[in-house]
């Protein structure tokens, strides 16, 4: 959750030398194969040089062959170090070989064994430079012991050489991963508090979401900015901010998961990335942080789920900016921290549940304006009108826990599938009793599909003990759910609707929300220029309905 360096992340740096440690090896080769091309030529009278030709000539070979692969996907490749100890080895084994044609330990050829272990030295990590520097002293002690060459001290001496290089290499390798490491760190770390910088974030992120996708997870992605900031550093200098910035990552370290990841993108504004996450407890873990930072950083946030707001880091991030300015730009002035995310995480939220129910038709959204519509008739204020519309969006917000084959049957539900159904409203409301400032819309949504007559759920509430504000809902849901195709039927029309709402008026609804309703239609009517009053015409009251029904 800090600097460190990402999973599945590789410094370009370091793929471009592993590239040019390629180019270099193969040049290498070349070089030691003329030069002992040339001591065959000088040692020709010696036994064995056509075979000494020949393993020189393969081994220059091998090197042009290593240079015609395709060296950049191969430093990509999770199999680059199975390559690279492979070619050592090969190394290894030519080398023992021409050592062994030109008798024995006692060859000048024997130092040719120390290439491999100092050029494994200069970009190998650890493991793979032990594993060279064991493999290189094990060769040479074979040709010691199984053909000789040499005398016994001449090869101690030689085998405790080889041996001190061998670790050399490895403490060196030891110091470039450790360096790598720190460079890494602080190359994707802000040095004032110790969280990913942008860029650390960013490759984090993406890496995350990359295997998501491939892994068909979900996740989310949250950007938050400080409010008054700017006061802060005003009023109490920059010291004071720099403390605040600092006891901000450790507030959102404390309530994150431990391979969750936090980044300050630049100045009072930072994200943070939310792996194998479900909507609903990203939802939840941002009301959490909004409630944790209260107590000194009040702060605005906007949430993005993956994959269903997108599967690119860019398009998660425009869109978890995009509602933490819309939350910004419609909350009132002196609110909480836990009031201004409340519209964000309803749209956010209902976008989730609508699309958990494989609908084109944004069903939470258009609910919350009928509702709003039926309220404004019966004279209710903005301040309760604003909350409607949060409760409206979260009505199905339990649905969450409602298993997909049900969400989404075509047919009529079977009892243990309906009993399923019918909890959403009870988990709906125990999902936002957790977040903070929407206390009062809980038993709204509870009680959102309680019928007027006692034959509702959860709790067959009668008449006036129902909430005004959940026997609005349950209208305004039954209106949309008419005129809108669902997995078990097409939309009918308006006209159906209202005989449909008039005909349980008094049972199922609440009459004086049907009729609020039904003005509501009227006034849509008449603002379209249809004339009638009573619904004889309804056209012009269906092309009405796709405006807020779409409204975004």
């Amino acid at each position: 959750m800090n600097g460190s360096e990402p999973r599945g992340i590789i410094d370009p740096s370091v793929l471009r030398l592993r590239e040019a440690t390629v180019t270099a090896g193969v040049w290498l080769t070349y070089v030691l194969c003329a030069t002992g091309g040339i001591y065959v030529v000088l040692t020709w009278s010696r036994p064995n040089r056509t075979l000494l030709a020949a393993l020189f000539g393969l081994a220059a070979l091998c090197g042009a062959a290593v240079a015609r692969l395709p060296r950049a996907r191969i430093v990509r490749s999770r199999l680059r170090e199975v390559f690279f100890l492979g070619w050592s080895i090969l190394d290894l084994v030519l080398i023992a070989g021409v050592t062994l044609a030109d008798g024995g330990t006692a060859s000048p050829l024997s130092l040719i064994f120390f290439v491999p272990v100092v050029f494994a030295a200069t970009t190998y990590p650890l493991a793979s430079v032990a594993t060279v520097g064991g493999l290189t002293v094990c060769a040479y002690l074979a040709l010691a012991i199984g053909v000789g060459g040499s005398s016994a001290s001449e090869q101690t001496l030689f085998t405790v050489v080889l041996a001190c290089a061998g670790a050399m290499s490895a403490w060196q390798a030891r110091n470039h991963d450790r360096q790598h490491s720190a460079l890494a760190e602080s190359s994707r770390s802000d040095p004032l508090t110790g969280c990913l910088n942008r860029r650390g974030f960013e490759e984090r992120a993406a890496a995350e979401i990359a295997v998501a996708m491939r892994r068909y997870r979900q996740g989310a992605v949250l950007v938050l900015d400080v409010d008054h900031f700017k006061l802060v550093n005003d009023q109490h200098g920059h010291a004071a901010g720099d403390e605040l910035l600092c006891w901000v990552v450790l507030t959102l370290q404390r309530c994150l998961r431990p391979n969750d990841a936090v980044g300050r993108l630049g100045g009072d504004e930072f994200a943070v990335l939310l792996p194998e996450i479900e909507p609903a407890a990203a939802f939840l873990s941002a009301a959490r942080i909004a409630r944790a930072l209260s107590a000194r950083a009040p702060a605005s946030i906007g949430v993005a789920a993956f994959p269903i707001d997108g599967t690119e880091l860019e398009e998660l991030m425009r869109r978890a900016d995009m509602r933490l300015y819309e939350s910004r730009r419609g909350r009132p002035q002196g609110s909480s921290s836990g009031m201004t995310e409340r519209l964000s995480w309803a749209t956010a939220m209902a976008e989730a549940i609508d699309m958990r129910m494989d609908s084109r038709h944004e069903h939470s959204r258009a609910v919350g304006d009928w509702a709003v519509a039926i309220a404004q008739r019966l004279g209710w204020e903005q301040e309760g009108l604003g909350l409607l519309r949060i409760a409206a969006m979260l009505h199905d917000v339990g649905k969450i826990a409602v298993p997909d084959h049900i969400l989404r049957k075509p047919g009529p539900l079977e009892r243990m599938e309906l009993e399923a159904m019918m909890q959403h409203s009870h988990t709906g409301a125990e999902l936002v009793s957790r977040i903070e400032g929407l206390d009062r819309i809980v038993p709204w949504i509870r009680h959102s599909h309680e019928s007027f007559d006692g034959s509702g759920y959860p709790d067959g509430l009668i008449g006036e003990a129902i909430p005004l504000a959940s026997r609005i809902l349950l209208v305004a849901d039954a209106f949309d759910a008419i005129t809108s195709t669902r997995p078990y039927r097409q939309a009918r029309s308006v006209a159906d609707a209202r005989e449909e709402l008039m005909r349980h008026a008094g049972r199922q609804f609440d009459p004086a929300c049907v009729r609020a309703l039904l003005e509501h239609l009227e006034g849509l009517e008449e603002s379209e220029g249809s004339g009638a009053g009573t619904g004889a015409d309804l056209r012009a009251a269906d092309a009405a309905m796709a405006s807020p029904r779409l409204a975004p």
